[in-house]
């Protein structure tokens, strides 16, 4: 049963939601063709178990009718049903937790049951909630199109053209914004895909429309207006000419000066789009030997803790790259008292279960960047790694501290798991195993000319460090390679 629609939905509601599930169940408006309860009661005994072998159909079909002979067409019907309910109990939720979706379905009920003045009462109820957003999980612009919809039937029902007409030039007004963020989105995403992966549209269509569409004119044209979507348009803008000219720094500072001025305009979701965007190009520039964006990259990070925007919604934890990201940046910087700080503030913002080993890697980090290697060790060797996320940061950390301490049996003991671990591990990407790997024989070089056992000439190996395309810790293994030629 485990592999069941029906499973996979259950085992994500939480504890309220079982509770919910179970009220919902016992509706009188919910009628199912067969009574759902007792396989729900059954399955609330192994909410924290779905992979039991006490959930096979067999099973379960003994429980709930004893003496009866296996009957697969009945088990399988139950479970339909209970799998129906709880997709109507879903819809629900977004019902119960959707304000605006309510009152849309609401006006709408009103409209058909010819009440138009009500519906329009709604109607009103909904432009005061109602918030101008790009953001995917608000869905504004969809919801705006059903708004428009409603009011332009309650002006049709009483004959107010005026207002039918207004109607629609705000409806038009919104969905050309929309359009343009669409576009500009679109032809972005195009872009990455053609350079990244060598995909392209080939559809003569969307390219006549990409090719016919003249978003800088109409920019140019909108430039001394006081249109209220016109910040939103341009940073949509700013994005898309930053993806087809990266090498031109001036549309990212456009980007980022207009969204600093106008922040307070914007809920936090879009903050955590927009600031994401800006990182991401400040990684790619400094990648590309732009090193100045490091900095800058750090700074964007500060202004999303700044904003609470490290999170699309306070209901979410950080994400666990965009804390490592952080305090990577703050440790190559040298900037070791706001890295602390950034540890004790901003660990118990990520998932519960990484906080304890994500602030003993970074404490880890940290003071190895300040040369304090026993207390680097100790804080690694905290670290549960079975199940850590970094597995590999944690490795290369300490393969950094044994070398520094001394510690070379356990040097050549971690070399050599690991090198069992990076061949047989298929949760690393291939391009990433690469970095890896060649670390790792760089790194095996190193340690074998440090305890005497190789007589290669650490000027040689310097020398492939350097050329190496991708190489993990390259400025540490160059480090050591000095040391040893001096």
């Amino acid at each position: 049963m485990k592999e069941t629609r029906l499973i996979k939905i259950i085992r994500t509601f939480n504890k309220e939601e079982w509770k919910s599930f179970e009220k919902f169940l016992q509706s009188p408006f919910l009628k199912p063709a067969m009574n759902t309860i007792p396989l729900f009661d059954y399955l609330l005994k192994f909410q924290n178990d779905f992979d039991s072998p006490k959930l096979s159909k067999e099973i379960v079909f003994k429980k709930l009718f004893p003496g009866e002979s296996y009957n697969e067409k009945k088990i399988q019907n139950l479970i339909f049903y209970l799998t129906k309910a709880a997709e109507d109990f879903m819809v629900q939720n977004i019902f119960v937790n959707d304000e605006l979706e309510y009152l849309l379905i609401l006006s709408k009920a009103l409209l058909n049951k010819k009440l138009p003045e009500e519906s329009n009462r709604i109607n009103k109820a909904i432009e005061k909630k109602i918030k101008p957003s790009f953001s995917p999980d608000k869905d504004y612009f969809s919801k705006f199109r059903r708004l428009s919809y409603l009011k332009s039937s309650y002006f049709i029902e009483t004959n107010d053209f005026r207002n039918i007409v207004e109607n629609q030039k705000t409806f038009f007004r919104e969905s050309a914004t929309h359009f343009i963020i669409n576009f500009a989105d679109f032809v972005r995403s195009i872009k990455i895909a053609e350079d990244s992966y060598g995909i392209k549209t080939d559809d003569n269509f969307t390219d006549t429309i990409i090719k016919s569409f003249d978003i800088e004119n109409i920019l140019k044209n909108l430039e001394k207006t006081d249109f209220k979507n016109k910040t939103i348009i341009l940073i949509h803008f700013y994005l898309l000419k930053m993806n087809y000219e990266p090498e031109e720094p001036d549309y990212y500072y456009c980007m980022r000066d207009l969204f600093y001025k106008n922040i307070k305009e914007f809920e936090r979701d879009e903050k955590y789009i927009i600031l994401n965007h800006l990182v991401s190009y400040c990684i790619d520039t400094w990648e590309n030997g732009n090193i100045k964006f490091r900095n800058e990259s750090l700074d964007v990070y500060k202004k999303m803790l700044e904003t609470d925007a490290y999170s699309s919604s306070e209901n979410e934890s950080m994400h666990v790259m965009t804390y490592r990201n952080i305090i990577q940046n703050a440790l190559v910087l040298k900037e070791f008292k706001w890295a602390e700080y950034f540890i004790e503030n901003y660990t118990g913002c990520l998932e519960s279960e990484l906080c304890d080993n994500m602030r003993n890697l970074s404490y880890g980090n940290l003071y190895f960047k300040i040369n304090n290697f026993e207390k680097s060790l100790e804080h690694y060797s905290k670290i549960k790694n079975e199940f850590f996320i970094f597995k590999t940061d944690v490795k290369n950390s300490l393969l950094r501290v044994y070398y520094e301490l001394k510690y070379f049996e356990s040097a050549f003991a971690l070399v050599d798991s690991y090198k069992h671990y990076l061949a047989n591990s298929t949760e690393i990407s291939k391009q990433l195993k690469v970095g890896l790997r060649n670390f790792l024989n760089y790194y095996f070089e190193i340690l074998k000319i440090t305890t005497k056992t190789s007589k290669e000439n650490p000027e040689f190996i310097r020398k492939k460090i350097e050329k190496e395309s991708k190489l993990t810790s390259r400025e540490w293994l160059l480090q050591k390679s000095d040391e040893l030629i001096k």
